[in-house]
């Protein structure tokens, strides 16, 4: 019986022994773990795999770049494989369970360097463990006026972790990547590689110029192995003045109205009225959160209104709709500037939806909203504001299961609504509820549908990979790629990308990872697997 509790594919318990205790040597014996308490956190999937399947074969925490360096020179030797996160807070996609089975788990939250914030100019450069909630103090230490855009999840997640991974927020500078500027990247070879124009002796302006000269690599880093990222520059918000700040929710009766309500926002957004990744967020996402923040600070989910097996009936929905006082669709956007600015975009906003929608739309400002705890959630997120709440959506079934469908959709109401109508058979099919919001971006809307469904019953659980796979196929077949995904699912959507794009991933890899030692299986690139 071997003394881990895996082993990486093709090396013996012989070598990975002297593996671990090289890496040991290097690290001291409490930044190098195979016991398996130390590996249970690890171990937590909401997708629907065994945990057999992504279980690692130990932990390693690094505090310095030179750590790495060593620790990829003796991968490389024993041909032990890592699967580098950063605070392993990737709710919907995987957690921090690696790809496939026996990786060494590269545990980037010991290295939590603010190396530098600059208030004049709005930047900052930061290691993998630094948190945005580690950012807001920062801010609030300084007293700066400064915001750094967050994700839905939680404030507990890195925005070195979110960038790698293209997330998105709900701020003006909502897409992570777009305010990302100069990377520092540790090579599978060890070689330390910076961006932009970190590679300028002396750089002045390594997070101020995106660019640099030659073919831009920034990209590359991102959603793939291809190298370790220790360093990361993060454009940041200046906040407005006093009243140059006003979130706003419209709540709308009926489905059917979501091509009306794209058709009435979009200009406003293409026109920068609206100018924050404002997002509409359908009934089902928006219960979730009523449930999580009960009066009584108790847990309630869906269960509490329908005992049945499978999607709610309409009536049921309907009830909680009433209940909670939740639109079919609830839009949620945000102006900035002055006063003066915002009062008088708030004319063009308000004025558009009351001539589109009359009395069927109802408009909630922070007046209106009073204590509502989930106005007061999103109210935060527009301005990078902080929760540490985890994310409530993941009590709406029971069971801890999640898996984040997150296909693309271009800004126009006949594709928003042919998405949100082929989303919903599928997963009312197979027993499932629609839970999803659409954020909005430049031209494009992200449409994330959180599949919840009972890890603890073996049904449910052959039942939400088989409505993830239909709808990975049927939007593929349709025309819509998908932004990001669960590492149960990584291998088929990079097959959708079509077998030039996967060539030329391949072509990378062997390239600057030729033993396969950096997180093989991350978005299907796995030199094991041939295509």
């Amino acid at each position: 019986m071997s003394r881990f509790i895996a082993l990486p594919k093709g090396v013996t318990e012989a070598a990975f022994a002297k593996a671990i205790q090289e890496y040991r040597a290097l690290l001291g014996e409490d930044r190098v773990r195979t016991d398996p308490a130390s590996l249970q956190s690890y171990m937590k999937i909401m997708i629907p795999e065994t945990e057999e399947l992504h279980k690692p074969s130990a932990a390693m925490y690094p505090r310095t770049v030179k750590e790495i360096q060593a620790i990829v020179a003796i991968a490389n030797k024993y041909k032990t494989p890592l699967w580098t996160v950063s605070t392993g807070k990737n709710m919907g996609y995987g957690s921090a369970a690696p790809a496939t089975r026996g990786q060494i788990v590269l545990d980037l939250k010991t290295m939590k360097k603010i190396i530098h914030v600059d208030e004049e100019l709005g930047y900052c450069l930061v290691e993998p463990g630094v948190t945005y909630y580690d950012l807001q103090e920062y801010f609030r230490k300084h007293k700066m006026n400064l915001w750094v855009d967050v994700p839905a999840p939680s404030s507990m997640a890195s925005p070195m972790g979110n960038t790698a991974d293209r997330g998105v927020g709900y701020t003006p500078y909502g897409e992570h990547f777009l305010v990302s500027c100069g990377m520092e990247v540790v090579l599978a070879n060890g070689d330390v590689v910076r961006t932009g124009t970190g590679g300028v002796q002396n750089s002045t302006s390594w997070q101020a110029s995106k660019w640099g000269y030659g073919p831009y690599l920034d990209g590359i880093f991102t959603q793939s192995n291809y190298g370790i990222i220790t360093k990361l520059g993060v454009w940041l918000l200046k906040g407005p003045p006093p009243g140059g700040y006003m979130p706003f929710l419209m709540k709308f009766p009926k489905v059917e109205m979501l091509g009306d309500i794209v058709k009435t926002f979009m200009p406003l957004r293409l026109a920068q009225i609206i100018p924050n990744a404002c997002v509409v967020v359908n009934a089902g996402w928006e219960a979730a959160g009523y449930f999580t923040y009960d009066k009584n600070g108790k847990g309630t989910n869906r269960s509490s209104f329908y005992k049945g097996k499978g999607s709610l009936p309409p009536k049921v929905f309907q009830e909680i709709m009433d209940k909670f006082k939740i639109g079919a669709w609830n839009f949620y956007a945000a102006l900035y500037g002055s006063p003066e600015q915002v009062a008088l975009n708030w004319k063009y906003v308000s004025g558009a939806f009351k001539a589109k929608f009359g009395n069927q739309v109802q408009i909630i400002t922070e007046k209106e909203a009073k204590d509502d705890p989930i106005f007061e959630y999103r109210r935060q997120l527009m301005m990078g504001g902080s929760t540490l709440q985890e994310f409530g959506l993941y009590n709406w079934r029971g069971g801890g299961g999640s898996m984040w469908f997150a296909p693309v959709a271009a800004a126009r109401p006949s594709e928003c609504d042919k998405q949100m109508r082929v989303a919903t058979d599928i997963l009312n099919k197979h027993g499932f509820d629609y839970v999803s919001e659409f954020i909005v971006g430049w031209r494009e809307m992200h449409h994330i549908i959180d599949l919840l469904y009972d890890r603890t019953q073996p049904d449910e659980m052959h039942r939400a990979y088989q409505c993830f796979d239909e709808l990975l196929r049927v939007f593929s077949k349709n025309g819509y790629g998908t932004y990001r995904t669960n590492t149960a699912f990584m291998e088929k959507a990079a097959n959708t990308y079509g077998p030039e794009m996967r060539k030329l991933h391949r072509t990378l890899k062997k390239a600057l990872d030729p033993n396969n030692i950096l997180a093989p299986g991350k978005s299907g690139i796995n030199l094991d697997i041939p295509l």
